[in-house]
């Protein structure tokens, strides 16, 4: 086969090769004609324009606050949702609440699931939490226990046997339970899904930090009541503000006590075994793995409000019976809710996940609504942290918000990774300039590093994905890989043009020559990295590798020869100028 390209090239034929014959007729166009060159130079810059432009369109909302994302957006993720067989519900009644009553949200929820076909089993767990999962060690589920709080831990049908991934499962589940969320008004019923990496506490975590933390607290309900629902696809809003609760505080009249035959710590002691009861032994219930406590106590309605006292006496010392009324009282106090603190400073929190869309978009939204929201005492709110700036603020004399959860996780890694394609992008300059001896050169040949991003976005946009971190690893890999590209185009062109060749059949001649090897590579990196496609961590690296290698090896062929051809034939002109003006 090349003695016979020989042959025809010895006869002035081109070779029979029906790839070389495609390539140079649609090449031959745009180096003949400068205004096909200008046209084609326009469209790859505006279509790379629009590309970049496509993260930004999530922000687009043609049907209002609450309407649906632009249908064109990409959103910023650090690693997309996984595809995974259980989910976690969780239900937090209001402070102080009866297990009963936690119980009977419990059972709505319940039969909520019991309809859904993709759902095989649950377990609900009152009072304390499901077995945990990293995500619930970080969020601290295990520590969590009291008669207003239950979980329920949802197995889902295996992943290789449904058609719907995890996600939208959860997404219908959120929707099938509004009517369980309309009849509980205070409770607050949370969806939580696996994440794939470094789990969090939250996706959208908010804290607060001023002087007072009486204003946090109520601060952090005003923004977790009328600004977090206003984000489209906000779910899991909470603060770490509990609800009020009243507390019933018996107070025993120690000189009454005395005058009556009571010892010190005797009256309390008796309190003890009437409301919260005495375990006397246990009792084998069938099919039950753990014998049942017998505690005896109260009944309920006796031992709750304000009048529990009424009815009940005590024997003294003497064996006299004494009503308890009459050395004790009950009082109806304000129970102390908890402070809390991040590095030594009183804070308050406020978190939410984004079902639909991306973190980014919300932290944004949420940015642009608070910050400089008027408070109380005179003083605005600030809201900072989504630069490069430390997660808590130096000052808090002053009210702020700094975002944390995976925000913060998200704006660290695209920071760190950011730098790392600087600097790479700045290493492969200075050494193509040692390697041509060009100061202008090396911008040629890393002009094909952008072009991957034309592929990268739709790519993200084509496959349902976010742009995460490993799609961004994905990006700083292809600029050393499309580079050599540049490199195989260039360094054949000035071979060609030292043999004598004129620049045009150079540029013509290398791209012709040098399109088999190209494609093969571009072959050979997407077929490559197929196989990482469906992977929740690796799948964003696989679809920036494909989709940017097929953009940027397909415009390379064209638009880096082109610009070489443009530059030299300026630099030619510009020569013959400076001759004739001599």
């Amino acid at each position: 086969a090349e003695a016979e390209a020989a042959t025809l090239e010895e006869r002035g034929e081109e070779p029979r090769d029906w790839l070389r014959s495609a390539y140079l007729r649609l090449f031959r166009p745009f180096l003949q004609s400068s205004r096909r060159r200008r046209l084609l130079m326009g469209g790859v810059f505006l279509l790379l324009l629009a590309v970049m432009l496509q993260p930004m369109w999530q922000f687009v909302r043609p049907s209002g606050v609450n309407g649906p994302l632009s249908t064109f957006g990409v959103g910023l993720k650090m690693l997309p949702d996984d595809n995974v067989n259980t989910l976690l519900i969780e239900i937090d009644t209001p402070a102080g609440a009866a297990l009963e009553g936690t119980g009977r949200v419990a059972e709505a929820v319940d039969a909520v699931l019991a309809r859904n076909s993709y759902i095989t089993n649950y377990q609900t767990f009152l009072g304390q939490a499901a077995p945990e999962d990293f995500a619930a060690m970080v969020r601290g589920d295990a520590f969590r226990t009291g008669t207003d709080f239950a979980q329920i831990r949802v197995n889902l049908i295996n992943k290789r046997d449904r058609s719907i991934g995890s996600h939208e499962i959860a997404q219908h589940l959120y929707t099938a339970l509004a009517p369980v969320r309309a009849a509980f008004p205070d409770t607050r019923i949370k969806l939580r899904e696996t994440p794939p990496g470094p789990p969090v506490r939250s996706q959208m975590m908010s804290a607060l930090y001023g002087p007072s933390y009486k204003t946090l607290r109520r601060l952090a309900e005003e923004i977790r009541t009328k600004f977090y629902p206003r984000v489209y696809g906000m779910i899991n809003v909470d603060s770490s503000v509990p609800h009020r609760v009243t507390e019933y505080r018996v107070v025993v009249n120690a000189q009454a006590a005395a005058m009556a035959g009571f010892a010190p710590g005797g009256v309390a002691a008796a309190l003890h075994a009437y409301f919260a009861g005495e375990r006397v032994g246990t009792v084998h219930v069938p099919d039950a793995r753990e014998p049942e406590p017998i505690i005896l106590r109260l009944p309920r309605p006796t031992r709750t409000g304000e009048s529990a006292l009424d009815g009940i006496y005590l024997p003294n010392r003497q064996g006299r019976l004494v009503a308890l009324g009459s050395i004790a009282r009950v009082e109806r106090v304000a129970a102390d809710r908890p402070i809390y603190t991040r590095d030594q400073h009183p804070v308050a929190y406020i978190t939410g996940h984004m079902l639909h869309s991306s973190p980014v978009y919300g932290v944004v939204t949420l940015t642009k609504a608070l910050s400089g929201l008027p408070l109380a005492d005179g003083q605005h709110l600030r809201v900072g942290n989504l630069g490069f700036v430390p997660a808590q603020p130096d000052d808090v004399g002053h009210y702020s918000l700094f975002w944390l959860g995976e925000m913060r996780l998200t704006l660290d890694v695209f920071r760190d990774l950011g730098a790392a394609f600087i600097v790479a992008l700045l290493l492969i300059y200075l050494l193509l300039v040692g390697y041509y001896r060009s100061f202008f050169m090396p911008v040629v040949v890393m002009g094909a590093i952008p072009l991957t991003l034309v592929g990268v976005f739709p790519g993200h946009w084509a496959m349902h994905q976010p742009f995460t971190a490993t799609s961004m690893i994905g990006v700083i890999a292809l600029a050393g890989i499309v580079v050599r590209n540049s490199l195989l185009l260039i360094d054949f062109i000035i071979v060609r043009r030292a043999e004598g060749l004129s620049l045009e059949d150079a540029v013509m001649e290398a791209g012709a020559v040098r399109l088999r090897p190209i494609l093969l590579t571009a072959l050979a990196i997407i077929l490559g990295s197929a196989v990482m496609i469906s992977d929740p961590v690796f799948g964003g690296l696989a679809i920036s590798l494909i989709f940017g290698a097929f953009a940027s090896t397909t415009l390379t062929l064209f638009v880096i020869p082109l610009m070489y051809y443009c530059w030299q034939d300026w630099r030619h002109r510009r020569g013959q100028r400076r001759a004739t003006a001599a």
